[in-house]
């Protein structure tokens, strides 16, 4: 349990060296250009880049609360705490990282340099005016 611990607290350090990179736009990660293993089109890679230190945030939260479910151990005070905080993550995910993926908002969310973009469902409309 004490790896598990130690493994996620790494994880969280990781987290906030990243997304610090990708806050000041010094990260290596091109939003222009997907990667050879990205399936879908181009405007939803870049929702999904604007959107990546809410996607990182809430992912963590969700595996903290499981984590944290796992030491306090089933029928435990505060066991049903911990899920909670997990099921927070979850929301978080559906009511945070899709509007920015998708509409750009709230832009306060949003990498600075990243906050005048369309969201995915605008340059979807502007390419199909275009045709």
């Amino acid at each position: 349990m004490i790896l598990t611990v130690a493994f996620f607290v790494v994880l969280v350090c990781g987290y906030f060296f990243v997304i610090g990179r990708i806050w000041q736009g010094r990260s290596e990660y091109d939003p222009s250009r997907p990667p050879a293993f990205w399936p879908f089109s181009l405007p939803l890679w870049r929702g999904v880049a604007r959107a990546f230190p809410v996607q990182g945030a809430a992912v963590l939260v969700l595996i903290g609360g499981g984590i944290a479910g796992d030491v306090i151990g089933e029928g435990e005070p505060g066991y049903d705490i911990a899920m909670s905080i997990g099921v927070v993550g979850l929301l978080a995910l559906f009511l945070l990282a899709f509007p920015i993926t998708f509409f750009n908002r709230p832009r306060f969310l949003v990498p600075p340099h990243q906050r005048d973009e369309p969201g995915a469902i605008e340059e979807w409309r502007s390419a199909r005016a275009r045709r």
